[in-house]
């Protein structure tokens, strides 16, 4: 049997550097490969999201919802919307599960979200669960 060689990209959009690279790392150390961007680069245009896309081909997206929860989510709405991001999977944090609920009835339309407290381990143990390692071959 041979395990499949195919990497398995993440991108990481956050708004906090520090969390950013940490996670980055403990993602990497998953065998996964990480492509990391500031939200505030996306949102502003400062970051080409489309050549970024291009370049890393990710297929399963770490995105902090920060608030103002109502733009910030009116903003990962049209992201989900562009093709070249419609077939990633999202995984959602934020840091008030309960108040995003309530500004934006987030509940079951998201794939993952994590309330405060939440951790480079938790998003770590989600990204598994929603990307797991390669199948082994027969």
């Amino acid at each position: 049997m041979t395990r499949s060689k195919r990497p398995r990209h993440v991108a990481i959009f956050n708004s906090r550097p520090d969390f950013i690279e940490a996670l980055r790392v403990a993602l990497d150390g998953e065998g996964f490969t990480t492509a990391c961007a500031h939200l505030a680069d996306i949102q502003s245009g400062t970051l080409d999201l489309l050549a970024f896309v291009h370049l890393h081909k990710p297929e399963l997206i770490v995105y902090d919802l920060p608030r103002p929860y109502e733009s910030h989510w009116n903003f990962l709405r049209l992201l989900k919307e562009t093709d070249s991001l419609k077939a990633a999977t999202w995984v959602l944090t934020t840091t008030d599960k309960k108040a995003l609920e309530a500004a934006v009835g987030a509940s079951g339309v998201v794939e993952i979200i994590f309330g405060e407290p939440y951790g480079v381990a938790d998003v770590v143990t989600a990204v598994r669960k929603r990307f797991p390692p390669a199948q082994q071959q027969g």
